[in-house]
C-alpha cells in the first residue's frame, strides 16, 4: 500500500481496488463512508453528533424529491449556526443560502433571475440613445418585447436554504406552500421601483422547487407553525460540551494551519457532489416500508407527517450509500406508434432503485430516538430537561404544585439558575403542548396549582427489531408483489451498483437484513482488522480514530472482530456474551468514537469493566448490549463520565 498523505481520512489506492472508479467516486465503496463525514465534521463542532447527523442527512435531502426541514430549537448561545454552518462545510458552496431576516424584494433582487416566457435569461438592455446603430435599436426592441412577459424566477430545487434568523413575515408567507411541499411553483406579484427614483412597476415572481431547510432561530409565532412539517431538535447543552468547545477555539487561535480545508474535505465536498448528480437517475424504495407503517403510532394527525419525514431520512441514508446497497432493476417495454401503422415499434426504459436495508432502518431509528419528543411537541430540550427532571420527580410526590415549588426545585438540582418568571414561561408551553395543566387555587386566587396531564409516551417501535417484523418470506413477498403490479414488469436483483450479475432474493437478505452485528454498509471485509486511519488524518487528543477496514471486493461478507481482548465476548450462547460474575460499569461517552458494532454511528455510551476492557456504543447498539448482558448474568452500573 502506498502511503497516503497525513492530511487524507481515506486510503484512495484500498478504495480503488474495491471499485471506486467503477462506481463513479472512490469514496462511494468506503465502507465507514458515514462515520468519516463525521468524523470530519467532528474536528469542529463537539459532542453535538445526533445535530450533526440530522443536518447532514437534511443537507443530502436537498437533492433528492423530498427534502426535509429542521427546526433547532433552544436558548441562544449554544450554538444552533454554529453546528449547521459547520456540519454544511462539505457541501458545495453555491448549493447553500445563509439567510437573515429576508424581505420579499430582496429575495428577488439577490436570489432571482429574470427570464422570459421560455425561462431562458433576459439581459437588460437601457433604451438606446439617438445615434445608436440599426442592429441596437432592434435589439432593444426585442428587450422590451420579451419583459411585456417577463418574470423573475428563484430556482429553489437543489438548494438548502439556512434561515439564520426568523424571515420577514411577508417573505415566510411566500415562501410557505414551497416550504410545506404544497405546490411546485408559486407565481406572486408585488410593486417595485424600476431605478433608484424611478416609478413603481409591478414585477411577477415565480418561486420553483422544494429546498432543505434549517431554520436556526425560530423564535417567531408564525414560523413555529412550519415546525409540524418538520424535525425539531436542540444541540446538546451539557458542561463537557462547553468545555471542549473552548479548547476547540484555544486550537483554532494556536494552531489556525490545523483547521485549513484539506484533500480530505476536498473529497467529501467531491462526494456530495457525485450524490447530487446521481439523484437525477436513482431512486430509493424500502422493501418494508408497509410493514413499520403498521408499527408506527397512528394516534394523531401530524404521526402521518412525521412517518413521511421518517422514511424520507431512511431514504437519504439508502442513498448517500448508494454503491454499498443492493439495487433493484426494472426493466419496462412499451409499445410505441411508429413510422408505419402495421410494423409494431418498442421503446424500453431501465429504472434503477437503491433499496434501504436493514441498517438504515437502524440508523434512523437511533436517530429518531433522540429526536422523536422534541419533533413530536416542538418543543425545545431545555423545555423537556424540566419536564422529565424537575415536573414529573415533583408530581410523584405532590399531586399539585406551584410556579414558586418549581422554580426552588430547578435552582436546587442545576446551577443554571432560573427566576420564576422564566420557569412561569416553560410552564405555559408545557401547558400549550397538553403535557400539563393549571387552574386557580381555592385559597389564593393569585397563584396556580399545577398537575402532570402527560406522562412520558413509551415508543417501542424505535428499537432495533426490525428483524422481528420482517424476514426472509417478508422480503420474498415485497418482491413478487412488484414484479405483478404491471405486465410489462421485467426486475432483476443486484447485490450493488458495481455489480453486473444478477442475485437471488435469499443472497440480498443474508447479506444485508440478517445479522444483527453486520454493518450493511460494508461491501465485503477480512476477519482482521487493517492498519487505523490515526495515521493518515491528525485528531485532537481527546478524539479516538474510525477503524479502516482491510476489504475484499466480493465473497461471503465476514464480519470483522476487533484486535485484542473483547469486553463482550462471543461464547456461542443465544445472547452472544460470556457470563461473568461482574460489573459493567456504563457512563456517557466522553470521547468521539464510532460504535463498536461498525453500525456507522457515533457511540453515545461506554460499558467498561474496571480495571482492563472497555467498549463504546451508540443508542441502539447499547439498548441490545445492555439486555443481553443481563440475561447473561452481568450487574450493569450506571456512573458519571470519566473527563479524558
Amino acid at each position: 500500500m502506498t502511503e497516503q498523505p497525513n492530511n487524507n481520512l481515506f486510503d484512495l489506492v484500498r478504495l480503488k481496488e474495491l471499485g471506486g472508479f467503477k462506481a463513479g467516486d472512490l469514496l462511494a465503496v468506503d465502507p465507514e463512508l458515514e462515520a468519516k463525514f463525521m468524523l470530519y465534521i467532528g474536528r469542529t463542532v463537539k459532542h453535538d453528533k445526533m445535530t450533526s447527523g440530522l443536518i447532514l442527512k437534511a443537507g443530502l435531502s436537498a437533492y433528492t424529491k423530498e427534502p426535509l426541514n429542521v427546526f433547532l430549537r433552544g436558548e441562544s448561545s449554544i450554538g444552533k449556526t454554529y453546528v449547521v454552518v459547520n456540519t454544511l462545510t462539505v457541501f458545495p458552496k453555491d448549493d447553500i443560502w445563509f439567510l437573515g431576516g429576508l424581505s420579499p424584494t430582496a429575495l428577488v433582487h439577490d436570489r432571482g433571475l429574470l427570464v422570459d416566457a421560455n425561462n431562458e435569461p433576459i439581459e437588460f438592455l437601457t433604451k438606446p440613445e439617438k445615434d445608436a446603430t440599426v442592429e441596437e435599436k432592434e435589439a432593444y426592441e426585442r428587450f422590451r418585447e420579451k419583459m411585456k412577459t417577463a418574470h423573475y424566477l428563484v430556482d429553489l430545487q437543489g438548494k438548502i436554504l439556512v434561515f439564520l434568523e426568523a424571515p420577514n413575515f411577508e417573505t415566510f408567507s411566500k415562501l410557505r406552500p414551497v416550504l410545506s411541499h404544497d405546490v411546485w411553483e408559486i407565481s406572486y406579484k408585488f410593486t417595485d421601483k424600476t431605478s433608484k427614483g424611478g416609478p413603481l412597476q409591478t414585477m411577477h415572481v415565480i418561486i420553483r422547487g422544494w429546498p432543505a431547510t434549517i431554520f436556526c432561530s425560530t423564535n417567531e409565532r408564525f414560523v413555529q407553525d412550519l415546525a409540524t412539517r418538520s424535525f425539531t431538535f436542540t444541540p446538546e447543552t451539557t458542561e463537557a460540551k462547553y468545555k471542549d468547545a473552548n479548547i476547540l477555539s484555544g486550537s483554532k487561535i494556536a494552531f489556525p494551519w490545523k483547521y485549513e480545508q484539506d484533500l480530505t474535505h476536498g473529497l467529501l465536498e467531491s462526494y456530495v457532489t457525485f450524490f447530487k448528480n446521481h439523484m437525477k437517475e436513482l431512486q430509493a424504495i424500502i422493501p418494508y416500508a408497509e410493514t413499520f407503517g403498521a408499527l408506527f403510532p397512528a394516534k394523531f394527525p401530524r404521526s402521518m407527517r412525521d412517518f413521511k419525514h421518517v422514511l424520507g431520512l431512511i431514504q437519504v441514508s439508502a442513498l448517500f450509500h448508494l454503491a454499498q446497497r443492493p439495487i433493484l432493476v426494472r426493466q419496462l417495454k412499451f409499445e410505441v406508434e411508429g413510422k408505419d401503422p402495421a410494423t409494431p415499434e418498442y421503446r424500453e426504459e431501465r429504472h434503477v432503485y437503491v433499496m434501504a436495508v436493514k441498517q438504515d432502518y437502524d440508523d434512523v431509528m437511533n436517530l429518531w430516538k433522540a429526536i422523536k419528543e422534541t419533533t413530536e411537541t416542538s418543543a425545545a430540550g431545555h423545555h423537556l430537561t424540566f419536564f422529565h427532571q424537575i415536573v414529573e420527580p415533583m408530581a410523584k410526590k405532590n399531586p399539585t404544585f406551584t410556579i414558586g415549588d418549581l422554580t426552588d426545585a430547578w435552582n436546587v438540582k442545576f446551577s443554571d439558575r432560573k427566576s420564576s418568571d422564566a420557569i412561569r414561561r416553560w410552564v405555559d408551553f408545557l401547558c400549550e403542548i397538553n403535557y400539563m395543566t393549571k387552574e386557580p387555587s381555592a385559597t389564593d386566587k393569585r397563584q396556580n396549582l399545577l398537575k402532570v396531564i402527560q406522562e412520558k409516551i413509551n415508543s417501542e417501535y424505535t428499537k432495533n427489531e426490525l428483524s422481528d417484523t420482517f424476514g426472509l418470506d417478508s422480503l420474498k413477498a415485497w418482491l413478487n408483489e412488484a414484479r405483478t403490479i404491471t405486465a410489462e414488469n421485467h426486475i432483476s436483483l443486484r447485490e450493488n451498483l458495481i455489480s453486473d450479475v444478477e442475485t437471488t432474493v435469499e443472497t440480498i437478505f443474508a447479506k444485508y437484513f440478517y445479522s444483527e452485528k453486520q454493518d450493511s454498509a460494508i461491501i465485503g471485509s477480512s476477519q482482521t482488522l487493517g492498519a487505523t486511519v490515526e495515521s493518515s488524518l491528525k485528531v485532537s487528543d481527546n478524539e479516538k480514530i474510525v477503524y479502516s477496514l482491510d476489504l475484499k471486493p466480493s465473497g461471503v461478507i465476514d464480519v470483522p472482530t476487533p484486535s485484542g481482548p473483547s469486553l463482550l465476548e462471543n461464547n456461542g450462547e443465544d445472547t452472544g456474551y460470556k457470563q461473568q460474575n461482574q460489573t459493567a460499569y456504563v457512563s456517557h461517552i466522553t470521547i468521539a468514537e464510532p460504535c463498536y458494532n461498525n453500525c456507522g454511528l457515533a457511540s453515545e455510551w461506554q460499558v467498561k469493566i474496571e480495571p482492563d476492557f472497555q467498549q463504546c456504543f451508540c443508542n441502539g447498539c447499547f439498548d441490545k448490549a445492555k439486555k443481553d448482558l443481563e440475561k447473561s448474568g452481568w450487574k450493569v452500573e450506571f456512573k458519571e463520565a470519566e473527563q479524558p
